[in-house]
């Protein structure tokens, strides 16, 4: 087999995942490189470069060692070496992490170099995290749930009702471990109560901590409360006494005062002393609930607040984890994710996708003059600018820096133009702070396009001709927009 056989497969493994190979001579440089094609930077201008400096340009110090170190014995040892995991801190601040795996050519070779794989790892590491922070939860969501079935009093019940009611709990709280959706969940949980407990009419309402009232998140049956304030009718003075209400009869108690002869319940959601909610029952047909009921209802109660707590975490941390914290855009790393699956979409069913790659112009100098937090507050309002002159369909996200992208599905590049240049004019005729010191006479932006499926064949070309699109921008006059052509590319 010849050269371009073993390329190929090579090649063909690294694209596989997102990999870089890279072959050291005995001398320490940089021989050959072989790299994914997920990649979004060019690395071929690091051959005949001392691996060692390029280290430390690239990772920190504490990494670039601890590679380097393992690459001087492998190739003195000729033994094959691992490195698990390195954690690296990328340009935007995001935790990126690789593993690395040395291999020395053979020692009756001539030859004394270190093959060196380097893989991104960084996906399966985050998901891992999140397993492990699901499991811990869920333990403890476990664990009170023992405690609430062991403290149910079945003196008070035969050993049949025993068994079906720990069985309705068991039931209930298992569809808390199905899924992190909170409305998918509550309306399972509130199916299972008019099932598995035989209450009808049963609502589940969630408390505003700004305007201090409850309002309904889900029910079953007939909904007689849609919201209530703090200390209003029985849901809310359960939720102000932060303790369960029971009134068997509310149409003979007079703080209550109903026209219909029934008993409600209303239970308050607490966790760690923090209200979520309240769940209220509605009991019919003359039913006494016992206190073995009543301490179902608790533990219960118990389950769905930690159900919606976990919901709230877990949408905190996804936001978080791909939100820009200054803008409130969408993060780099959102973008990727996101650019890759409009990608394959407009490549599979053969639509046309656009993209905006934008730089605030003379922005340094902006810094310089007016200080970083005013920059910083310019940064807020270009974003608001952008995300406001885009459509709803469109995905606005910080790049780095004083760069931002728009993700335009469905857009020709024609479409996304009319686009660039509204959001340009809206930015020029923002009246920004001290703007007129600009070398421009005010701030603006210079704007870079490009479209699929204009000679592009995966998502880092639609990244890479909008960014040279924007150097074409930038070195044309600023303040404008610019297609991408091959010319461009020529003369950049």
């Amino acid at each position: 087999m010849d050269e371009n056989f073993y390329t190929a497969m090579l090649t063909s493994v690294l694209n596989a995942t997102t990999s870089s190979m890279v072959v050291v001579n005995g001398s320490g440089i940089i021989a050959h490189i072989y790299q994914s094609k997920a990649s979004l930077h060019k690395t071929q201008h690091f051959l005949g470069h001392a691996f060692c400096r390029l280290l430390h340009m690239i990772v920190t110090p504490g990494n670039a060692d601890t590679i380097f170190t393992a690459y001087q014995t492998c190739r003195t040892t000729h033994q094959p070496i691992q490195i698990p995991k390195l954690e690296h801190t990328t340009k935007c601040g995001l935790a990126k992490y690789i593993s690395c795996h040395f291999s020395c050519i053979p020692e009756d070779s001539p030859d004394s170099s270190v093959i060196i794989c380097f893989r991104d790892i960084t996906e399966s590491i985050l998901m891992e995290e999140e397993f492990f922070s699901i499991s811990e939860q869920y333990e403890s969501v476990n664990r009170e749930l023992c405690i609430a079935v062991s403290n149910l009093d079945f003196h008070l019940m035969d050993i049949e009702q025993a068994h079906k009611k720990i069985a309705a709990l068991y039931q209930i709280t298992s569809i808390v471990q199905k899924t992190v959706d909170e409305q998918e969940v509550l309306n399972d949980i509130l199916n299972g109560i008019a099932r598995e407990l035989d209450f009808m009419n049963v609502s589940i309402l969630l408390y505003d901590d700004e305007k201090q009232e409850l309002k309904v998140k889900a029910y079953r049956g007939r909904n007689s409360t849609v919201q209530a304030a703090l200390g209003e009718g029985i849901a809310g003075l359960a939720a102000l006494k932060r303790e369960l209400i029971y009134v068997d009869n509310l149409q003979q108690d007079s703080k209550f005062s109903e026209d219909i002869a029934m008993g409600e319940v209303a239970i308050p959601l607490i966790i760690d002393d923090k209200l979520f909610g309240v769940l209220l029952i509605e009991i019919t047909n003359g039913r006494i609930l016992q206190s073995y009921d009543l301490d179902l209802l608790r533990s219960l109660a118990s389950q769905i607040a930690m159900t919606i707590a976990h919901a709230n975490h877990v949408m905190t941390m996804k936001t978080e984890a791909s939100t820009d914290g200054l803008t409130g855009l969408y993060n780099y790393r959102h973008f990727i994710n996101v650019l890759q699956q409009e990608f394959k979409r407009a490549l599979r069913y053969t639509r046309p996708l656009a993209l905006l790659m934008i730089d605030i112009d003379f922005f340094k100098h902006y810094n310089d003059t007016n200080g970083h937090v005013a920059g910083d507050h310019t940064l807020q309002t270009v974003a608001t600018l952008i995300k406001e002159s885009c459509r709803d369909v469109d995905i606005v996200v910080r790049y780095g820096g004083e760069e931002f992208a728009v993700i335009l599905p469905e857009t020709t590049v024609q479409e996304a133009n009319d686009i660039a240049e509204r959001v340009r004019k809206n930015v020029a005729g923002y009246p920004f702070p001290n703007g007129n010191l600009q070398p421009n006479g005010r701030l603006t932006i210079s704007v870079g396009i490009s479209g699929f499926p204009d000679a592009i064949h995966s998502y880092s070309e639609l990244v890479e001709f909008a960014d040279t699109a924007l150097y074409g921008a930038k070195r044309a006059s600023r303040n404008c927009t610019c297609l991408y052509t091959p010319e461009i590319k020529q003369n950049k």
